[in-house]
């Protein structure tokens, strides 16, 4: 299996979230930060992220999470316009960490030789 850098010259690395997304366009063999914008996740700031990739020419790819989620109108915006989008996995979390928060509650630790009350 090929690598992206090694198939496309740019790679626009996008972040999507309900209100906004940020992308970095990066050359690909150098991997070298050409440019990065936050834009409002509609279609005028799809139009941006758009216009802001025209600027780097080559042949590119752009690497998103969430194309079925808050990234799917960027992913659709860009497949009815020709791009490439790869779909990336979201990293995963290690679970169960000292003292995270989960159901409102924070975990503590008791001290030794203290039991349940």
């Amino acid at each position: 299996m090929s690598m992206l850098a090694e198939l496309v010259e740019v790679v626009i690395g996008v972040d999507t979230h309900s209100e906004t997304h940020t992308a970095a366009v990066v050359d690909a063999r150098t991997g070298g930060v050409l440019a990065r914008a936050t834009v409002s996740a509609d279609p005028d700031g799809y139009a941006e992220l758009s216009a802001l990739v025209e600027a780097h020419p080559g042949l590119r790819a752009w690497a998103m999470e969430g194309t079925g989620g808050y990234g799917a109108g960027l992913a659709r915006h860009l497949a009815d316009g020709g791009e490439l989008v790869v779909e990336l996995d979201r990293p995963k979390r290690p679970a169960g960490r000292p003292g995270k928060v989960r159901s409102g509650r924070r975990r503590t630790r008791r001290p030794r030789g203290q039991g349940h009350r």
